[in-house]
């Protein structure tokens, strides 16, 4: 099975110094946990990835300041034992500051940008044969938070496609997963505050995650690492609960980043930076109730983003600052983590694509 990793691969801050080289191409062995690099294909800063749903392609952003020139590109994934790994098909400007994340609408159709820094999300047409279109719609965001330093403006920081013509972005400088309908004739996006989701005043909403099989969702915030819950109804979507990622005991500043949920649906994940940890969620249907069950260190520095194999067997940490992707094997009865492997063939890595 092939893994694709993003990394940062230049200077952004004084604390944030890509050492990365461009997209990774990982063999990743199923059975053992192995992870055996293939190539990397250069590119700049491409910090987060996203797979077209056939396979057949890979959409990278360029995480850069909009006075680089930023682009989103376009990769044709090519066939097993091909050399490289992918190729590149097209680019086009992105005119957005520090993009962050992207994924596809669920029709496949058009791809959606989030841009951090600028505040503002972007809506690519996508071509049959995976060629991105120049982009058709530029929406921005307007508000902020109580916290002056982090929310002094929009911050999109999650493209999240809901349904066939639903789709949420998650805003950290807005504290809310903003909800836009996608009409498919003309290819843009509306927004139906209606379904807004908030979550509490200055936590910082960054990613999301649906049950699999349920209509439950999971905000998780940066800010104050916490997990919000929330019951999708036919009219509405009803909040549930909010819980506490973080040890009783913890004392440093917050940083959360990734939320994962296993394809049974019985276990929440999510990465903390501040003591650079995944913590382990059961969530029970019935009671419609989270509960912490373990603290599991990521075997690195900064674990920006981990991801869950699709056959539930694996969940891989990509530990930004100390350039490592740790794997782990998660015990299906408990959902607990035991560490296996670790590589140490890429540089500040940021994304993890299971293909």
């Amino acid at each position: 099975m092939k893994i694709f990793v993003g990394c940062y691969t230049q200077e952004l801050t004084e604390d944030l110094i890509g050492k990365g080289e461009g997209i990774y191409c990982f063999d990743f062995e199923k059975d053992s946990g192995q992870l055996n690099l293939i190539d990397v294909i250069p590119s700049r800063n491409p910090s987060y990835l996203t797979i077209s749903k056939d396979g057949r392609f890979l959409y990278a952003v360029e995480e850069v300041p909009m006075i680089e020139k930023a682009r989103i590109k376009a990769f044709k994934i090519n066939p097993e034992g091909s050399s490289p790994s992918i190729t590149l098909i097209n680019e086009q400007e992105l005119p957005g500051s520090f993009a962050c994340h992207l994924s596809f609408i669920n029709s496949q159709t058009h791809l959606v940008v989030a841009s951090y820094m600028s505040g503002n999300v972007l809506v690519y047409p996508v071509g049959e044969e995976g060629n991105i279109l120049p982009f058709t719609q530029n929406i921005q965001h307007y508000g902020s938070g109580p916290n002056k330093d982090r929310q002094e403006a929009p911050h999109p920081h999650m493209v999240y496609p809901l349904n066939q013509n639903n789709v949420f972005i998650v805003d950290l400088g807005l504290d809310l997963a903003k909800a836009y309908e996608f009409d498919r004739k003309s290819g843009l996006l509306t927004s139906t505050s209606e379904y807004d989701i908030k979550i509490s005043k200055g936590a910082g909403a960054r990613h999301m995650v649906r049950h699999p099989d349920s209509d439950y969702l999971f905000i998780f915030s940066e800010m104050s690492t916490e997990i919000f819950s929330f019951r999708i109804n036919e009219k509405q979507i009803e909040f549930m609960e909010v819980i506490s990622s973080l040890p009783a005991d913890h004392n440093n500043m917050p940083s959360g980043a990734a939320i994962r949920i296993h394809p049974n649906g019985r276990f929440l994940y999510v990465s903390n930076r501040s003591n650079n940890s995944i913590t382990i969620i059961q969530f029970e249907k019935d009671s419609e109730k989270m509960l912490v069950i373990g603290h599991e260190q990521t075997g690195g520095i900064n674990p920006r983003d981990f991801n869950i194999d699709p056959t539930g067997n694996w969940l891989l940490v990509a530990n930004q600052d100390s350039d490592n992707i740790v794997v782990f094997s998660i015990n299906q009865s408990n959902g607990l983590l035991e560490k296996v492997k670790i590589s140490k063939d890429i540089k500040t890595p940021t994304c993890i694509q299971f293909y």
